[in-house]
């Protein structure tokens, strides 16, 4: 089955869809209020930094271009510096924005939040929220015709920002009635594509509700929700409804068929925002790769699985997508899947850390390494030796726990983002490849006598030192254990020689 998955996932990049909807421009302003105003009795606030992401269905696309999909993006916004913006954040992430349409008479839809030390202190919102003119209807209309024959699915994501009016419903209805196509509809009010009889529809909870007209559980909500399968199909149009629960999986609705429930996989939630953007994604496009509905949802699940152990607004990558599938979701078997992942990761800014051991028995002294490790960086690679290099940096008797035992136990650690083996004494190559950020070093070293420090500076690495906590070391360990094993031996050689003596 997991094979099979992964043909799924890697089938992905030969798919075109098309995402239609409200695109929003989130803008995080980092710093920190420094004095009061002389002006007024109100606090200055000094920006630090300043970053860019993309919202609403201009989320929805960065998603399926991250999963490997050729994306275009059809949306409407104003000829402004938010708009700009916007198609940069979309062009980096590889969605197409040649049927972007801009309009003067608009203002693009922005959210800014002010943050200090990891708090919101405000957030400015603007943006025109009433529906595009009729000639930017027309346009669009034409834009999907052009698009319509290539593509294999549409998305279309609803905010009700003004962009998805009525005659953008009644045109796609046209051209699914001359040739079908999967669509997969978001929306904070699902009703209004009931016409065009959706492939699929992904509620969260909050809409659900708010569509069957009923109040919150204060039972099971899964079970509340399955009470009106068949309400929620007429309301909706649609063929499969999928209700994302957070924190209680996703229930998945498919006409003809009994209820299929997943349960979220419990893990720490950082900030990650989109998540359920990242789960149409990927449910679209297994649907149109002609999986069967449980699949879809299950592959849409592992997607949003991957995006919540993130911060802020992310997306999965199909490699990673991929990578959830294997017994070892952290460990990469190949440089290259490694190298792919670290590429999207460094034009995303992110900093890259790189440690490296033989982690053969885990103990307090490694977790403080790791840890220290992860404090330096967004994301921690580790290079873990596999047992052929430990056996000529340690002798025939270790390691004491295979690679796979060893990978495992490091998969569980919260620190570590993904590890990877190698077969050398030195990671030396291994970090000619990955080309970290910031390399951590677990010994009583200095920057200079590092082994690979030549490289490091060649590479221009920084280097931090996590020295060794005293007697917490694998080999102290095991010797440890010897003296103990030894002092039994003689206590039991003692007592034979006793009861010979007796005897």
């Amino acid at each position: 089955m997991k094979e099979k998955l992964s043909d799924v996932i890697e089938n992905f990049k030969n798919m075109k869809v098309l995402v239609i909807g409200d695109a929003i421009l989130d803008t995080y302003v980092k710093g920190a209020p420094d004095r009061v105003s002389r002006e007024a009795p109100v606090l200055v606030f000094n920006v630090d930094e300043q970053e860019h992401q993309c919202g609403g269905a201009a989320n929805t696309a960065i998603n399926v271009a991250a999963l490997g999909a050729e994306t275009y993006f059809l949306t409407v916004v104003g000829r402004d510096s938010s708009s700009r913006e916007l198609m940069d954040v979309l062009k980096k992430h590889k969605v197409r924005t040649d049927y972007i349409l801009r309009d003067k008479g608009r203002v693009t839809i922005a959210k800014k939040r002010i943050t200090s030390a990891s708090h919101q202190l405000m957030r400015i919102d603007e943006g025109t929220t009433s529906p595009i003119s009729q000639m930017c209807e027309k346009d669009m209309l034409q834009h999907v015709a052009g698009l319509y024959p290539t593509i294999d699915a549409i998305i279309v994501s609803d905010y009700g920002f003004g962009v998805i009016t009525c005659g953008i419903v009644n045109g796609l209805k046209e051209l699914l009635a001359v040739e079908p196509k999967i669509l997969v509809a978001d929306a904070r009010d699902l009703s209004r594509f009931k016409s065009l009889k959706p492939d699929a529809v992904k509620p969260n909870y909050e809409e659900t509700i708010k569509l069957l007209q009923i109040e919150k559980a204060n039972y099971n909500r899964a079970d509340q929700i399955q009470e009106y399968s068949r309400k929620l199909h007429e309301i909706t149009g649609a063929n499969k409804v999928a209700v994302t629960l957070d924190v209680d999986g996703v229930l998945f609705l498919e006409k003809g068929k009994s209820p299929y429930r997943i349960l979220a996989v419990p893990q720490d939630h950082k900030k990650a925002i989109g998540a359920g953007d990242t789960f149409i994604s990927a449910m679209t496009l297994s649907l149109a790769s002609k999986v069967k509905g449980e699949v879809a949802v299950q592959i849409a699940a592992a997607a949003a699985a991957v995006v919540v152990q993130k911060e802020g607004t992310a997306g999965c990558s199909n490699i990673e997508l991929k990578a959830y599938f294997t017994a070892v979701p952290k460990y990469i078997t190949q440089t290259g899947q490694l190298l792919e992942i670290l590429k999207e990761l460094k034009k995303q800014g992110k900093k890259i850390v790189f440690t490296n051991g033989c982690f053969d028995i885990i103990h307090k002294g490694h977790i403080a390494l790791l840890n220290k490790a992860r404090e330096a960086g967004d994301i921690l690679i580790v290079g873990v030796n596999n047992d052929n290099s430990i056996r000529k940096l340690k002798g025939s008797e270790r390691p004491i726990n295979n690679l796979e035992d060893r990978i495992t136990v490091l998969a569980g650690f919260q620190s570590v983002d993904y590890l990877i083996a190698f077969e050398n004494e030195s990671p030396a190559e291994l970090i000619k490849e990955v080309h970290p950020d910031v390399f951590v070093k677990g010994g009583n070293y200095t920057e200079t006598s590092i082994p690979e420090a030549p490289l490091l500076k060649k590479l221009g690495c920084e280097v931090k030192i996590v020295p060794y906590i005293e007697e917490h070391s694998t080999t102290h360990i095991i010797n440890k254990i010897r003296d103990i094993n030894h002092e039994v031996d003689i206590e039991v050689s003692t007592k034979d020689l006793s009861k010979a003596h007796l005897n």
